[in-house]
């Protein structure tokens, strides 16, 4: 398992996507000038990648990456909730925060039991973990840029995008399921399909309506039953 786990780090965390995340950081600091807010973002960050590279390694079993994320997260909470509600803490302190997380964690493990339930891992956006929404959000902007130049295969925005080909893949299935990406006629010569841009829909309506439902459909997954 753990040669398993170096494996799926080493193809996700690529130089130029980990040069991606430094450079984040030092514009979150450039705008907070607060180094203890960069250092909260970036655990958050270390936090979603760590929990993608666990649900990305075949070894692992992604239903029980979500019981311990869920049941982490709620202890947690309720531990920092309790601190909160003692006299220990600042009179006026951020409680609805922690209680906020804490239902954040149960929501969580109520996935997980739907995953439980359904016995699948599917790959389809209606069944995506939350990091693996995060995950495609981020992605989709990469090759939402690179097809604003022209139609490309979807190796080569892999290559350009500094992706695995599968990773683009979810983003052009996401994308013509949205109409923002649709395939375009090629030459009989060329046997591979090319995608090309919609660019009436994008922009920053069309970001938050697109992402928004996906966003949506991922949170309402638990209550469906």
């Amino acid at each position: 398992m753990v040669s398993g786990l170096g494996r799926t780090a080493r193809e996700q965390l690529t130089a130029r996507y980990v040069l991606s995340l430094v450079a984040f950081l030092a514009l979150a600091y450039g705008v907070t000038r607060d180094i203890e807010t960069v250092v909260i973002i970036a655990f958050g960050l270390a936090i979603v990648e760590m929990i993608s590279i666990l649900r990305e390694t075949p070894t692992v079993d992604s239903r029980w990456v979500g019981i311990g994320l869920g049941a982490f997260i709620t202890a947690a909470s309720l531990a920092w909730l309790g601190w909160e509600l003692t006299a220990a803490a600042e009179p006026g302190g951020p409680a609805w925060f922690p209680a906020l997380t804490a239902l954040i964690g149960v929501w969580f493990l109520l996935d997980a039991r739907e995953d439980f339930a359904d016995s699948t891992e599917s790959d389809e956006p209606d069944d995506m973990s939350a990091s693996e929404v995060m995950l495609v959000m981020n992605h989709a902007h990469l090759v939402v840029e690179e097809l604003k130049q022209g139609p490309k295969t979807a190796a080569e925005l892999a290559d350009v995008c500094d992706l695995t080909e599968s990773r683009v893949r979810e983003v052009l299935d996401f994308g013509t399921d949205d109409g923002m990406i649709y395939p375009v006629d090629t030459d009989a010569n060329d046997t591979a399909k090319r995608y090309a841009l919609d660019e009436s829909k994008v922009g920053g309506f069309a970001f938050v309506r697109s992402n928004g439902k996906l966003i949506l459909r991922r949170l309402a997954r638990p209550f469906r039953r």
